[in-house]
């Protein structure tokens, strides 16, 4: 079982090449094994499918080695998937976000041009999703991790944030601009020492202000990967400046501070509260709203975060 991962039938899309080996798991007399169903260089064709729709099979696996083509399958039909009508909503966002986790990763791991373009391409992928399917904000909402790394926390914060941006009527440009940011918003930290980012309690002085760069460091990244951003330059360079003059890296006040990059505060405070830490467990979203209306108001935009709680409020339950 350890060699084998899960992958879901509905992502396999009819006459695709998926590139990697498909396998059915058998359990016989006691007995458990893989067999091959359809190889790397042959098309998973529609009849195969409806076979295993016949037979209530919906859960196919790939060897553990695959998983980064498989990956690359999934990410490259993300949009026929997710127009895909015979597909569940709830299944639908969580293909949705484990492709959008696997390409965040690479994207940290390796913050070169082609992965930053994977990721504009994959945030306006999510953008055409949100205003195509209105059953899609309830589902995914669900469907965001509670444990934080910072691909996490980044998939995260692009989706709730890229949801509270069509509720407040930001446009469909407006949108795909602020999603790429908000999934590279923390690029930064992939310069910053990870001992310092997985540390458990509070920083030193000196780590806090190393951590305190990371804003300047990933707009730094974003140059040297060769990419041309205008907008996401601001959010990623302001998501840690307060109203007040209290964040870095410039101690900007409220009217300094780009729209799009004080709505980014507030949803990347909500996530990390609500999201288990090295040093802090998971608060109930209700317990986040009320720790920064309480102990970090005077940081935060107040007409933002009212729009923000009236926001969440329709989508819990």
């Amino acid at each position: 079982m350890h060699d084998f991962l899960p992958i879901t039938l509905n992502s396999l899309k009819d006459d695709a090449r998926i590139g990697c080996d498909i396998y059915l798991h058998i359990n016989n007399n006691g007995s458990s094994r893989y067999i091959l169903y359809c190889k790397s260089d042959a098309a998973f064709d529609d009849e195969q499918k409806e076979m295993l729709v016949r037979k209530n099979i919906n859960k196919l696996f790939i060897g553990k080695d695959d998983k980064k083509k498989y990956n690359e399958y999934l990410e490259s039909n993300l949009q026929n998937i997710l127009s895909d009508e015979r597909i569940q909503p709830k299944e639908k966002a969580k293909i949705f976000y484990g492709s959008a986790t696997n390409m965040l990763q690479d994207v940290f791991k390796e913050p070169r041009f082609e992965n930053i373009e994977r990721s504009k391409t994959f945030a306006y992928n999510m953008i055409d999703y949100i205003l195509k399917d209105g059953r899609a904000a309830y589902n995914l909402l669900k469907i965001t991790s509670h444990d934080y790394y910072t691909y996490t926390h980044s998939v995260n914060v692009a989706t709730i944030g890229s949801l509270f941006a069509k509720s407040i009527g930001l446009s469909e440009k407006d949108m795909k601009t602020f999603c790429t940011g908000m999934l590279l918003h923390d690029l930064g930290k992939t310069m910053i020492s990870s001992d310092i980012l997985n540390k458990k309690g509070s920083l030193t002085d000196n780590e806090y202000e190393e951590m305190k760069k990371h804003p300047e460091m990933g707009v730094s990244v974003l140059r040297d990967s060769g990419d041309s951003f205008n907008e996401e330059y601001s959010i990623i360079l302001q998501h840690h400046e307060n109203c007040d003059g209290s964040g870095y890296p410039f101690g900007l006040k409220k009217e300094e501070i780009h729209y799009s990059s004080r709505i980014v505060r507030i949803i990347d405070i909500y996530d990390a509260l609500t999201t288990k830490r090295s040093y802090s467990t998971p608060q109930r979203p209700f317990n986040s709203l009320k720790v920064i209306r309480n102990e970090m108001y005077n940081a935060v935009d107040h007409s933002m975060l009212k729009s923000f709680i009236k926001f969440l409020g329709g989508h819990e339950g």
